[in-house]
């Protein structure tokens, strides 16, 4: 019951490798001249990219939505019309998800915070990684 910081760490982790392994796949298929795509998908992609490359990570639009969600949103539908049409798209369609922004949240009690040991939370402060802690007591 003391793995709670490390086990959170780890799946932020995991989203951020996979999220890497996203933009990977993007930038091969803007490079992609045999690509059949269109403009307005190749525009969004390069958005996704750009955003990345500028870490806007955190910019909040009204209702508390990320831009990453909105982007996400134009571009599902376009990879839900195209991905039968190129296994580059279709893996950018399988990996859909990890366009938008998620909140990860590691929760714990007081003995797992700082009662016992630490329980590796003081390592998951200092990563400065995108993660939110909640200690109940």
């Amino acid at each position: 019951f003391e793995d709670n910081a490390e086990f959170g760490f780890g799946m932020r982790r995991a989203f951020q490798q996979r999220r890497d392994y996203l933009a990977l796949e993007v930038e091969a298929a803007l490079k992609d001249e045999t690509l059949p795509t269109t403009n307005k998908l190749k525009t969004l992609l390069q958005q996704f990219l750009l955003m990345r490359k500028e870490k806007q990570h955190d910019a909040l639009l009204p209702r508390g939505r990320s831009v990453y969600h909105q982007l996400m949103e134009r571009l599902e539908p376009l990879l839900e019309a195209q991905h039968r049409n190129h296994p580059r798209l279709q893996k950018l369609y399988d990996l859909r998800d990890m366009f938008g922004r998620i909140s990860h949240w590691i929760i714990g009690g007081d003995g797992w915070a700082y009662d016992i040991g630490y329980g590796g939370l003081d390592h998951v402060i200092a990563s400065e990684e995108h993660i939110n802690i909640l200690v109940l007591d």
